[in-house]
C-alpha cells in the first residue's frame, strides 16, 4: 500500500463535489456535505474555491429542488456554471473533419463539418487550425475560455506518446510520432490538444449522453471509412496495454487469412465500406443487398464480442452522423438474435455527434484534473 498523500484526498474531495454539482439542477452546501460524506467546513472551502474560478453560482430557490438540513431555513442552492469553460471536440475519418464547441454541461454550441485532406499529416499541418477557428467564431464565445481541444483519429492512438498506428486508410502504415507537430499547433492555438481513437471518443460521448453511471457497459460500433468500436466496461474505457481494444475491423473468421499491418483487417475488408459509402452518395442510395452485406459481417463480429464479454446492448453509429436509418439497425438486430444465445439489443446513438462530444469531454476532463489538483 502506498503512503497517504493529503493532496490526493483534496483532489478526490473536489472531484466528488464537482460531480454532485454537475448531476443536479441546484444543491445546497448542506446537501453537498450530506451526500458526499465530506465535512461541512471542507465543502465550504471547496465551494469557495470553485466560486473563485466561476464554476458555481447561487440560484433562486424556485429554480432548484427544496432541500435543507435545518428546519425552517432554506439555504441558497448552488448550480454548476456551464459557461465557465469550453472545450473543442474534433472527429476525423479521412474524408470529413467535424469540429464543435462544447460547454461544461456537455451542450454542443456550434458545429463545423468540412471536407478534409485524406491523410493525418496534412490534416494537422493545414486544416485543423482553420476548422477550430471557425467553430469558435460560430459559437460566439471568448477564445480565452477554451481550455482544450480533443481530436478523435481512426487507428491506434497513444495519447501520451502522441503516436498513431494501424491507420492505413488515413495514410499511416508505420508508427507515426506527431508530438513535435502537435506542440507547434498547441502554441498557435493557445490551449492543449488531446488525441484519442475516434471510436473511443464516440463511445465516451454516447456513454455520457445515456447517463449510464459509474458501472455501466457499452459497445459502440462506428462505421466510417473503416470499422472500429469503443468499449466501456464497468464505467471505464477499455483500451488495452497496446491501445488496440475496439479495433474490430481486424477480427478474423477465416482460418486462411493472413493479417498485415499496412492493410485493412479481415472484417473491415469483408464489410467493404468503400462500396457501401459510394452507393450511399449515389442518386439511388444504398441497395438492400449492400445493407444486408454490412449487417451480416458486422453482426458476426458484434455477436462474438457480446458473448465473450456478456454484453446485452450495442450502439451502431456512423462517423459524423447521428446514426443509421431503422432498416440497418433492424437487419443487425435480426442477425444478433439468430447468432447469439444472449438477448442483444441494437440501438441508434442518443448523443448528438457522439465523437465530437466525447473528444471535447476528454479535453475538459484533462482541464478539470488540473482544477482539482490546484
Amino acid at each position: 500500500m502506498g503512503s497517504f498523500i493529503p493532496s490526493d484526498l483534496k483532489e478526490r474531495n473536489r472531484a466528488t463535489v464537482y460531480s454532485l454539482l454537475s448531476a443536479t439542477q441546484g444543491i445546497s452546501k448542506a446537501d453537498l456535505a450530506r451526500e458526499s460524506g465530506i465535512s461541512a467546513p471542507t465543502v465550504q472551502k471547496i465551494v469557495e474555491y470553485f466560486a473563485a474560478l466561476g464554476l458555481v453560482r447561487g440560484i433562486a430557490d424556485g429554480q432548484a429542488r427544496a432541500s435543507s438540513l435545518l428546519p425552517g431555513r432554506r439555504p441558497q442552492p448552488l448550480l454548476l456554471n456551464p459557461g465557465a469553460a469550453y472545450a473543442i471536440g474534433a472527429e476525423y475519418d479521412g474524408v470529413h473533419l467535424t469540429v464543435g464547441v462544447v460547454d461544461l454541461a456537455g451542450r454542443l454550441l456550434s458545429l463545423e463539418r468540412r471536407k478534409s485532406p485524406a491523410d493525418v499529416q496534412t490534416l494537422l499541418a493545414e486544416a485543423i487550425e482553420g476548422a477550430v477557428d471557425g467553430a469558435i467564431a460560430a459559437a460566439g464565445i471568448d477564445r480565452g475560455a477554451i481550455v482544450g481541444l480533443g481530436l478523435g483519429l481512426p487507428g491506434t492512438v497513444d495519447p501520451i506518446g502522441r503516436t498513431l498506428r494501424f491507420a492505413p486508410l488515413v495514410g499511416i502504415t508505420a508508427p507515426a510520432d506527431f508530438g513535435p507537430l502537435l506542440d507547434e499547433i498547441e502554441a498557435r492555438l493557445g490551449f492543449p490538444l488531446v488525441l484519442e481513437n475516434d471510436a473511443n471518443a464516440a463511445a465516451l460521448g454516447e456513454y455520457a449522453a445515456r447517463s449510464l453511471g459509474s458501472g455501466g457497459d457499452l459497445l459502440f460500433a462506428v462505421l466510417g471509412r473503416g470499422l472500429g468500436a469503443g468499449l466501456i466496461l464497468d464505467g471505464k474505457l477499455r483500451k488495452g496495454p497496446k491501445a488496440f481494444a475496439g479495433e474490430i475491423g481486424y477480427l478474423v473468421f477465416d482460418p486462411a487469412w493472413a493479417s498485415s499491418l499496412d492493410a485493412p483487417g479481415w472484417l473491415e475488408g469483408e464489410t467493404d465500406l468503400a462500396s457501401f459509402w459510394a452507393e450511399a452518395e449515389s442518386p439511388g442510395g444504398v441497395s438492400q443487398a449492400s445493407l444486408e452485406r454490412v449487417a451480416d459481417r458486422l453482426a458476426l463480429g458484434l455477436a462474438n464480442i457480446c458473448i465473450a464479454l456478456d454484453l446485452n446492448r450495442v450502439v451502431v453509429g456512423r462517423a459524423h452522423r447521428e446514426g443509421f436509418g431503422p432498416e440497418m439497425l433492424r437487419l443487425i438486430g435480426e442477425r444478433l438474435s439468430r447468432l447469439s444465445v444472449l438477448e442483444i439489443s441494437c440501438e441508434a446513438p442518443v448523443a448528438r455527434e457522439s465523437g465530437v462530444a466525447g473528444a471535447a469531454g476528454l479535453a475538459l476532463d484533462r482541464w478539470l484534473k488540473g482544477v482539482f489538483a490546484g
